[in-house]
């Protein structure tokens, strides 16, 4: 229902950004499908002595609630040179475990399982799993204007690339936000769209994901409320 997503090309040091980012963060978000919010979010990001842990919920609401959705998802492990690196990725769908990811980075592979089906995948530089991405623009600054980036779900690592489109002001329930527009970069055949808006003034927190499934249908996640301790 809804995919957090983001990269980095580190700009800076790691440790300087972990002492600027608040310790503890909450982030609720609007899901919309056109003029109707359908589903409503939250993520719990917490930090402390160069670890990490961020919990997401999403579930369905008013008229879409027929259709039970609720969706959590969490991921642990350590803040890097490069930003975030994930150690352990899970994913719970209707009280029931869905995915999972163990990250081992010193064998550079990954285990993935889904459902009843595991594998063992190599582990690329900058791999993110689909919670902890959108946080790591808080701890370092986005690179050149067109980087790349892989991702896994649990099912796979896919490799992508996004592109910087530049400062944009946004118009959000919390207020108006400037922000740092960054956008998938689709390859002809690729139905799937991405985009994210990050809040400058905010650390460079996430405060709307845009993302256009295959059938072309779109769903745009915006910020309701945000808070952070400084």
């Amino acid at each position: 229902m809804r995919v957090m997503l983001l990269c980095l090309v580190m700009l800076g040091s790691a440790a300087a950004h972990a002492a600027a980012t608040p310790a503890h963060i909450e982030i609720s978000y609007a899901v919309q499908f056109g003029s109707m919010t359908i589903g409503e979010g939250r993520d719990v990001f917490e930090h402390e002595d160069g670890r990490y842990r961020v919990r997401s919920e999403s579930k369905t609401v008013g008229l879409a609630s027929i259709y039970r959705l609720d969706v959590k998802r969490e991921s642990r492990g350590r803040i890097a040179a490069d930003g975030l690196r994930p150690e352990v990725f899970e994913e719970i769908r209707n009280g029931k475990p869905k995915r999972r990811v163990d990250f081992d980075w010193s064998k550079r592979q990954a285990t993935l399982f889904d459902g009843e089906r595991t594998k063992v995948v190599d582990l690329p530089d900058h791999t993110w799993d689909s919670t902890s991405f959108g946080y790591n623009f808080a701890f370092a600054q986005p690179g050149p204007s067109n980087f790349p980036v892989n991702l896994t779900d649990g099912r796979r690592i896919s490799d992508y690339r996004y592109a910087v489109l530049g400062q944009e002001r946004l118009e959000t329930p919390i207020g108006t936000l400037e922000t740092l527009h960054v956008k998938k970069v689709q390859e002809p055949g690729d139905k799937r769209g991405l985009e994210v808006w990050l809040a400058r003034e905010h650390h460079n927190l996430p405060v709307r994901i845009r993302y256009v499934g295959k059938d072309g249908r779109v769903l745009d996640s915006i910020v309701t409320r945000l808070d952070y301790s400084k």
